[in-house]
């Protein structure tokens, strides 16, 4: 159900004093079955919707009734604006979703109108879902005031792989909720990506205008950066292995995510090439296998082999090995 609608179903009433619900369904462009849960739902938050029936009946406002539009709260406004969009209970607004109801029959305050045309264009709810269960909101407030208020952002991001945690300052372009995660759609020096909330660990908005594109079509940019998570920037990793370990290597690395192993040369040892996602995890399975393969490509693997091995060694100074036991 939208919010928008509602007012919309509202403000025709006030308007006209009484329409059917064909009328009704016709103007919304919607079908009288919808229209009739509307009106359920107006009645049930409070909004007094009369039903004549009879050739000439319809639907109307219980007469003398006006709206106490000049006295909602910011909260019961961000509610009834984000309703049908985003859950009001993800957000803790349902409260403050069903006094506002209650206090609006259909012509809010100009500024309050302009406020929708803004979030509507600005928080985009993936009805596909995601990956993942609900998260803690974190930083969301901060977020979400730089999102609506078209400011630019500045926070302490941590990323899945915490050693990229830094400051970023980024243009918000919207929000987006799938499977009951929040993630913030932005540019960071001009390139467009999502951040999860939950992993803002620190926001401040600043008195800085965001960058926002005045064309921008959320929906569409969303489609571009799922379709880059479904096939992810991969690998080329080309390695010499034992031939007794190449069968091993082959389920460890399968279990990462690699693709099939391409042989450059059967050996010994058996140089082949795999594609993978992340190198890091690579680094992992190879380590595992010691000795066993040798990493040869790209150069950037076999820098990450390097640094995990002085990690190692760094963490454990004092032990000394005394070959197989």
């Amino acid at each position: 159900m939208r919010a928008d609608r509602l007012l919309q179903l509202v403000g025709l009433l006030r308007q006209h004093g009484r329409l059917s619900a064909a009328e009704l369904a016709r103007r919304l462009e919607v079908t009288p079955r919808t229209v009739l849960r509307d009106v359920e739902a107006l009645s049930t938050a409070g909004v007094p919707v009369v039903a004549e029936r009879g050739r000439h009946g319809g639907f109307s406002l219980l007469p003398g009734y006006r709206p106490a539009v000049e006295e909602l709260t910011a909260a019961e406004v961000q509610a009834l604006l984000l309703a049908g969009r985003v859950p009001a209970e993800s957000l803790g607004l349902a409260g403050p979703l069903a006094s506002a109801l209650r206090k609006v029959a259909g012509s809010a305050p100009p500024e309050h109108g302009r406020s929708a045309a803004r979030i509507s264009d600005r928080v985009l709810v993936d009805t596909a879902g995601w990956w993942g269960a609900p998260e803690e909101r974190g930083q969301f407030d901060a977020v979400q005031q730089a999102v609506l208020g078209d400011r630019r952002l500045r926070m302490t991001y941590q990323p899945r792989d915490p050693r990229g945690t830094g400051v970023r300052t980024v243009d918000p372009y919207g929000l987006l909720q799938a499977a009951g995660t929040w993630y913030l759609i932005a540019a960071h020096r001009g390139r467009p990506r999502s951040y999860r909330v939950s992993r803002v660990l620190a926001a401040t908005v600043l008195d800085e205008p965001s960058r926002r594109p005045a064309d921008l079509d959320l929906a569409a940019l969303w489609s571009e950066l799922r379709a880059g998570f479904a096939s992810p920037p991969t690998h080329t990793v080309r390695l010499a292995c034992d031939p007794a370990r190449y069968e091993l290597a082959l389920t460890l690395l399968a279990g990462q995510g690699a693709s099939r192993p391409r042989v450059l040369d059967p050996g010994p040892p058996v140089v082949f090439e795999v594609e993978v996602h992340v190198l890091r995890s690579t680094v992992g399975v190879l380590a595992g296998l010691g000795s066993a393969v040798r990493a040869l490509a790209p150069p950037e693997l076999l820098e990450q082999m390097v640094a995990v091995a002085q990690e190692l060694l760094a963490t454990y100074p004092d032990v000394r090995t005394t070959g197989p036991r």
